[in-house]
């Protein structure tokens, strides 16, 4: 899969409003759409994924906010496999040393479904612990994985964050024309 990156010149009605202070991520045509803090810089991850950090580059980066998303393109009935199933065993999948598991947080709103927990483990770079928050949200035809690692010092300023991203995140929302948009509510 390869990245295009697209920019247009936005009309004065173009519609598109977020949050003082933050900015709108819109993939796969409104697939997966949340706002994000307006500083932070993004940069294409190994696809399909998208980087969101809060300086430049990794290097002047303390988090990373990694956001993918898979479009569903037949119906499917969920209801035997939850989304907190899939999470935990995507969790177990992260080959980074665990040190511990939080309790998984469910929530259901409209058009979408997500499960989030947090992991405590061991960066192999730095060799220290790391917090890594993990969301698995699903509905309208979409499902995105979302996940936030920081160090334990910076948990304070990046908690509110991670929320902002979870409260604003909406899934399969058709944007026909990118030059065009409502506002994320």
């Amino acid at each position: 899969m390869e990245w295009t990156r697209e920019t247009y010149q936005l009309p004065g009605d173009h519609g598109w409003t977020a949050k003082p202070g933050h900015k709108i991520l819109v993939l796969d045509r409104g697939a997966v759409l949340l706002e994000f803090p307006a500083h932070w810089s993004m940069e294409p991850g190994p696809p399909p994924q998208i980087n969101l950090r809060d300086g430049p580059t990794a290097e002047d980066s303390s988090c990373l906010l990694a956001v993918s998303c898979l479009r569903l393109l037949l119906p499917v009935d969920f209801s035997g496999l939850p989304l907190s199933k899939l999470l935990l065993e995507a969790a177990e999948g992260d080959e980074r040393d665990h040190i511990a598991t939080g309790p998984v947080h469910e929530e259901t709103r409209e058009g979408l479904t997500l499960a989030w927990t947090e992991l405590r483990v061991v960066d192999p770079g730095e060799h220290r612990e790391c917090r890594s928050r993990m969301c698995l949200a699903r509905g309208n035809g979409a499902q995105c994985l979302i996940t936030f690692d920081f160090w334990p010092e910076d948990e304070g300023r990046f908690s509110g964050v991670w929320d902002e991203v979870l409260s604003s995140l909406k899934l399969g929302v058709r944007v026909d024309d990118p030059t065009q948009g409502p506002r994320i509510e």
